[in-house]
């Protein structure tokens, strides 16, 4: 792995254009994503709803910094699964995401097991996402790693 300095900040930009339905589609650099309303409120439900796009936007910054640190220790795993639910509650001001509950597990065979926990720690630790939102929402997070060999 690359020792280059990391950037001291980033900017990132996405844009959307509205679908003259009840839906919009989201431009990145990487690619493009349609978000429709949910059928719960008026929406054709046709894609994921804003607050799913949200939630998988943690657990991809879970997946991604998980991956950044197993390739910097070199832990070999078989393979990341993160599960997240999140609440929303209407209270007197509108709607908000109340809790987040998410969890990673990680499948490794018995002589990576270490390394991989290590990693889920770091993971937990220096998500920048989840980071970024635990002063405002209630976010609980664990880990699991699974080692895969049969005794």
């Amino acid at each position: 792995m690359s020792n280059k300095a990391k950037p001291s900040s980033l900017i990132f930009n996405v844009r959307l254009n509205w679908d003259h339905s009840t839906g919009a589609e989201a431009f990145t650099k990487g690619g493009s994503i349609r978000l429709d309303m949910p059928k719960d409120f008026g929406g054709l439900g046709r894609y994921p709803c804003p607050d799913e796009v949200f939630l998988s936007a943690l657990g991809g910054c879970m997946i991604t910094t998980f991956v950044y640190f197993q390739r910097r220790l070199g832990a070999k795993i078989d393979g990341i699964e993160v599960n997240i639910d999140g609440e929303v509650m209407l209270d007197s001001g509108g709607y908000k995401i109340t809790d987040i509950k998410i969890k990673l597990k990680v499948l490794a065979e018995s002589q990576e097991v270490e390394k991989a926990t290590r990693c889920a720690e770091l993971a937990m630790e220096y998500c920048h996402l989840t980071r970024s939102i635990k002063p405002s929402i209630a976010l609980t997070a664990e880990y699991e790693v699974v080692s895969l060999n049969h005794s």
